[in-house]
């Protein structure tokens, strides 16, 4: 009898995890692979037979609680160090630049891009300034009031 792909994925990850860590730990340590299965169409009883089929029984509350903590980990891992509640984890992804077109706002960090949520009013309190790079980036733009006022005041 042979065993399907993800089952095989599934044991082969949980073999190279201690046995004495956690349920929660070892689903931590499979949802990249259960992410995978997820996108392409796979429901989540199948991923739950596939787990137990792997030698991992997992009641599906654990299951749903456990991948519930883990999206939103890697949703604030995405936002930004700054925003994590956990400050040991690193972030999944690396940051990203900023684009090339766009001037570097390091004055200010933490800006939201629009206010939806309370949770954006709350990101433009915790939002840090730094002045003296407000300053300079202020000096590095041209000044346009010189040039309108010398066309403005000619006959």
């Amino acid at each position: 009898m042979t065993e399907s792909a993800p089952v095989a994925r599934y044991r082969a990850a949980l073999a190279e995890l201690d046995p004495r860590i956690s349920i929660a730990a070892q689903l931590r340590a499979l949802f990249p692979l259960i992410e995978a299965e997820l996108a392409s169409g796979v429901p989540h009883a199948a991923v739950l037979d596939d787990l137990a089929a792997a030698g991992l029984s997992v009641q599906y509350s654990t299951y749903a609680i456990t991948l519930y903590r883990w999206r939103k980990a890697q949703r604030s891992a995405a936002t930004g160090p700054a925003a994590s509640t956990t400050p040991h984890a690193a972030p999944a992804t690396p940051p990203k630049a900023p684009p090339a077109t766009a001037p570097a706002l390091d004055a200010i960090q933490g800006r939201p891009r629009n206010i939806q949520t309370p949770g954006d009013l709350r990101k433009i309190r915790d939002m840090r300034i730094d002045l003296e790079a407000l300053r300079r980036e202020g000096q590095d733009k041209p000044s346009l009031s010189t040039d309108s006022t010398t066309t403005r005041n000619k006959p």
